[in-house]
């Protein structure tokens, strides 16, 4: 007799802890999330977009110099990925490899890194420069965008990895930044080298006002700081908006 109340109280027991200890293990995964995806959660909650990037390691330990435009630091800034955008993150754009990094704080306080998926990434913001992703010849680019509505301009950052001879520590170097630039007008894009193909362009009746402009600005394509030529797009905006005429 006392054997089977022993039997039954013990099988009760069993079916209590076979109930109970899948809410246990979901209640500790939800207070411990852990890996990688469980520290973005910390520091951006439940949007997981974040999460779909590669983990930062400095590919370039061997190498003089930094790949990014701006200094070789994070800045703060903000990302659109898949149209939603997350704002106030610190980043950095590699313009070597043609990717972005964010960095954040992790729930411990450590920082860390994360390279983001570039197809996803639909435009980013570092300060006051503004960059869009364009899909153009069957390749994604990041272009720094100046300008808006029916004209914009749009230039492309790049550096290059050179040998580096005659020190033992560095195997190469990177370039100082290079650009080169798209002009959308009036939703066509089209590239250009210099001024002159710059002014052709545009509709024949503005050309000749636009040359003097070029004149007027001391305008250098090669070495124009970005006032420079978000001035000269703002004034060219206005000629087209007005309604150019020959002088």
């Amino acid at each position: 007799m006392k054997f089977g109340v022993v039997k039954a109280v013990a099988t009760a027991i069993f079916f209590i802890c076979m109930i109970q200890l899948p809410l246990w293990g979901q209640q500790a995964a939800v207070n411990s999330p852990r890996g990688y995806a469980g520290l973005v959660v910390g520091a951006y909650g439940q949007d997981q977009e974040l999460v779909n990037g590669m983990q930062y390691y400095d590919r370039h330990s061997r190498s003089l110099g930094h790949p990014y435009l701006l200094e070789g630091w994070v800045h703060q800034g903000s990302v659109t990925i898949r149209h939603h955008l997350y704002d106030n993150v610190m980043l950095r754009y590699d313009i070597h490899a043609q990717q972005v990094e964010v960095e954040y704080r992790t729930m411990n306080g450590a920082l860390n890194q994360v390279i983001l998926v570039c197809d996803r990434v639909n435009e980013f913001t570092i300060g006051t420069m503004h960059f869009r992703n364009l899909n153009l010849e069957e390749s994604q680019e990041f272009f720094q965008m100046i300008g808006e509505d029916r004209l914009i301009l749009y230039i492309r950052w790049k550096k290059k990895l050179v040998p580096v001879s005659g020190n033992s520590s560095f195997i190469e170097e990177f370039t100082a930044p290079k650009r080169s630039y798209l002009l959308q007008l009036d939703g066509s894009i089209a590239a250009f080298k210099n001024k002159k193909s710059l002014v052709k362009l545009f509709p024949d009746q503005m050309q000749k006002q636009l040359k003097r402009l070029i004149r007027t600005n001391h305008l250098v394509l090669r070495t124009a700081t970005p006032e420079q030529l978000e001035l000269f797009i703002f004034a060219a905006s206005d000629l087209i908006n007005r309604g150019a005429h020959p002088w």
